[in-house]
């Protein structure tokens, strides 16, 4: 049974509760060195596809579907991650950090800088710096 988990473990990437176990251990310790956001603290919820959540369709998908692994959405003040595309905990870290930086910036800007494409945003230029820092949340 063991050999099966692992081995569905591999082809799967991460399972949906160690991704919940390492939220709870880690989203804390980054809140707490980042700061809260400027709507508070935001909850994380896990979800299987971008598609069924933004349409409300269990089962929806779309050709971001097997690549979106993030987001925090400023209207509902909320961290999404997409489970089936975490590989591994520094994915799941690197996703926290990334979105919680947004947390901590203004959403008005974020949309003004949206024009600038992905690479020329500087919100999200600092929000990849942010991942950089995820071997300090490491579990050891």
């Amino acid at each position: 049974m063991k050999y099966l988990k692992d081995f569905l473990s591999l082809n799967e990437g991460i399972s949906r509760s160690t991704i919940e176990d390492v939220v709870a251990r880690v989203y804390p310790e980054i809140v707490k060195d980042l700061g809260i956001g400027k709507q508070g603290i935001p909850p994380v919820e896990l979800w299987k596809d971008i598609y069924a959540r933004l349409s409300n369709i269990p089962g929806s998908q779309g050709e971001a579907s097997s690549t979106s692994k993030a987001e925090f959405d400023s209207k509902e003040n909320k961290l999404f991650i997409y489970y089936p595309n975490m590989v591994n905990e520094e994915d799941v870290i690197r996703s926290l950090l990334h979105e919680h930086t947004h947390t901590l910036q203004d959403p008005k800007k974020h949309e003004m800088y949206r024009v600038k494409g992905y690479k020329n945003n500087p919100y999200e230029i600092a929000a990849s710096k942010a991942e950089k820092n995820w071997k300090r949340y490491i579990k050891q």
